[in-house]
C-alpha cells in the first residue's frame, strides 16, 4: 500500500522516519537495530512491520544483515524489492536513526491513545458492567498508553560498584533503611530486617486464624513508623475496619466498641486510641469483589495522593480477574502476577492475603506447607515472601492465643518459624516465648472465639 493511499483518519505516522530506520538497519546492521530499540508493532505501514520482523530475526540469529540477506530470508514473499533497495538511500547515520526511532515511538503512542479512546467509548456504553467497573477499565486502558518501560543498557558489573558502595555506606551511617521492620524480632531477623519495596508478600491461613488481623498489625506498625500504608478490604466495611484499628491502638475491647458498653477506663482508652489515629498515615478502603484493574487503579491513586508505601489487599480469593472467561485457577494466576507487577511499578510492598485449602485441617499438625496454598500455584512463583499462619494453642478465658507463623518462602533471607501471641479482644499481635514444638493437641480444636478479624 502506498502511504498516500492510507485513510486520512489513520494518517498518524511518519513515512520518512520509518524508511530511515529500516534503511539504517539494512545499511549498518545490528548497531542500528540496537540504537532504534523498536518493535514491529510500532511501525504503521504493514510492509514496514513485516520488514522489521524479518530484520529482527536476522539480527537475533547473528546473521549478516543487508538487502540480499533480507531477500533470501523472505524468498517467495510478494515484496517490491526495488522499494526495499531504495530504503538504503534514506540512511544518514546511526545517531539520526535513533532520533527517527523516537518519532516512530511517539506516533505509535498517539495511535495507541486514539485506540484507547475508542475502547473507552465502548466500555462506557457497556451496561452489563457497573459504573465503577467501566471507570476502572477506562482508566486502565488510558494508563497503559502512557506507561513506558525505562530503557536500560546492559552494563558490566563494575559499573554498579560505585552505587553499591554509596548504598552500603548510607546504610552503615543510618541514612538509608533498606527494609521496614515488623517489630517482631524473630520475624525481622528471618526477613533480613523486614519488608522491602517492590515485594509481593503473601499472608496465608485458614479462615478464623487471623490473617487479616495480622496484616492489620503490619500496616499499623508501618504507619506508626511514619510510613504511609493502605488497607483494601473486601469483606468488612470501613466502620468495621475502624473498630479493629481503634481496638488495636487504644487497647480498647473490640466487644465494647461493637456495643458501646464500656466502663470509664475503657472509654478513656478509646479516646486515647482515637487521638493516636488522627495523624496516623493509614488509609482504609472497602469494596466487595474488586477486580485486578480496580485494585491497581485505586492503588495508583493512593500512592500519588498519599505517598503510600505498603498496601494490604484482603483477600485474593475474593478478587476478580480481567473479566475474560477463564477457569478460576487461570484467573487467580492473572491476579497474583498483576499484583507483583503492581508492586514493582509503584515501588511499594503489596501484602496479598490468601486462604489455604482444607487439606491443612486433615493433618494432626496444622503448620502450613507450600502445597496448602489454595487454587493457585502461581502464588509460589510470583511471591517474594510467603507467610503461613496457624493456631498453635487456644488460650483460656481472658488469655490470648498462641499462633504459629512460618516463612515458607523468602527470596532475600531465611525461612523458619516464629511463635506469636494474639490477643483477640484487642486485635494485637506480638512475639511469644512459647515453643512451637510443644503439644499441638489444642490447635486442632474447631472454631474460634473471635471471628476472622480486620
Amino acid at each position: 500500500m502506498n502511504h498516500n493511499d492510507l485513510p486520512v483518519e489513520e494518517f498518524s505516522y511518519s513515512h520518512e522516519a520509518e524508511c530511515s530506520v529500516i534503511g539504517a538497519v539494512l545499511s549498518v546492521g545490528p548497531d542500528a537495530y540496537d540504537a532504534a530499540n523498536l518493535t514491529s508493532t510500532m511501525f504503521f505501514q504493514p510492509l514496514h512491520q513485516t520488514l522489521w520482523t524479518e530484520l529482527e530475526k536476522l539480527v537475533l540469529a547473528g546473521k549478516h544483515v543487508d538487502v540480499v540477506a533480507l531477500m533470501e530470508s523472505m524468498r517467495g514473499a510478494d515484496v517490491d524489492w526495488n522499494y526495499v533497495q531504495n530504503l538504503t538511500g534514506s540512511y544518514v547515520s546511526v545517531r539520526s536513526a535513533r532520533g527517527h526511532a523516537k518519532i516512530i515511538r511517539d506516533y505509535a503512542k498517539a495511535r495507541g491513545l486514539k485506540a484507547a479512546a475508542r475502547a473507552v467509548v465502548e466500555v462506557a456504553a457497556d451496561e452489563s458492567l457497573s459504573i465503577e467497573q467501566r471507570v476502572s477499565q477506562s482508566v486502565t486502558k488510558l494508563e497503559a498508553v502512557i506507561e513506558e518501560r525505562t530503557e536500560k543498557d546492559v552494563l558490566p558489573v563494575s559499573e554498579f560498584v560505585a552505587d553499591f558502595l554509596d548504598r552500603l555506606q548510607a546504610m552503615a551511617d543510618g541514612d538509608l533503611t533498606p527494609s521496614r521492620p515488623t517489630h517482631i524480632p524473630t520475624l525481622d531477623n528471618l526477613l533480613s530486617g523486614g519488608f522491602r519495596d517492590e515485594q509481593l508478600v503473601i499472608v496465608a491461613a485458614r479462615p478464623s486464624v487471623g490473617k487479616s488481623s495480622f496484616a492489620q498489625q503490619l500496616a499499623l506498625s508501618l504507619a506508626r513508623d511514619g510510613i504511609p500504608a493502605a488497607f483494601f478490604g473486601m469483606e468488612m466495611t470501613s466502620r468495621e475496619l475502624t473498630n479493629r484499628t481503634v481496638a488495636n491502638v487504644g487497647r480498647a475491647p473490640l466487644s465494647g466498641l461493637k456495643t458501646g458498653k464500656m466502663d470509664k477506663d475503657e472509654w478513656s482508652r478509646v479516646t486515647e486510641g482515637v487521638e493516636a489515629l488522627r495523624n496516623l498515615p493509614l488509609y482504609l478502603y472497602d469494596q466487595p469483589a474488586m477486580t485486578l484493574a480496580e485494585v491497581a487503579s485505586k492503588a495508583r491513586k493512593v500512592v500519588r495522593k498519599h505517598g503510600v508505601k505498603a498496601l494490604v489487599v484482603d483477600y485474593l480469593q475474593l478478587m476478580k480477574g480481567s473479566g475474560v472467561r477463564a477457569e478460576r485457577r487461570v484467573e487467580l494466576e492473572e491476579i497474583t502476577r498483576g499484583m507483583k507487577q503492581l508492586a514493582k511499578q509503584l515501588g511499594i510492598t503489596v501484602f496479598l492475603l490468601s486462604q489455604l485449602n482444607r487439606e491443612v485441617e486433615k493433618r494432626s499438625n496444622p503448620r502450613p506447607v507450600m502445597s496448602d496454598l489454595k487454587e493457585c500455584g502461581a502464588i509460589e512463583e510470583d511471591a517474594d515472601v510467603i507467610l503461613g499462619l496457624w493456631t498453635h494453642r487456644k488460650g483460656n478465658e481472658g488469655e490470648g492465643d498462641i499462633k504459629g507463623c512460618v516463612v515458607l518462602k523468602n527470596r532475600d533471607g531465611q525461612t523458619g518459624e516464629v511463635a506469636l501471641h494474639f490477643s483477640g479482644a484487642y486485635q494485637r499481635w506480638g512475639e511469644s516465648t512459647e515453643s512451637l514444638a510443644a503439644s499441638i493437641k489444642s490447635a486442632t480444636a474447631k472454631g474460634s472465639k473471635y471471628a476472622e478479624d480486620f
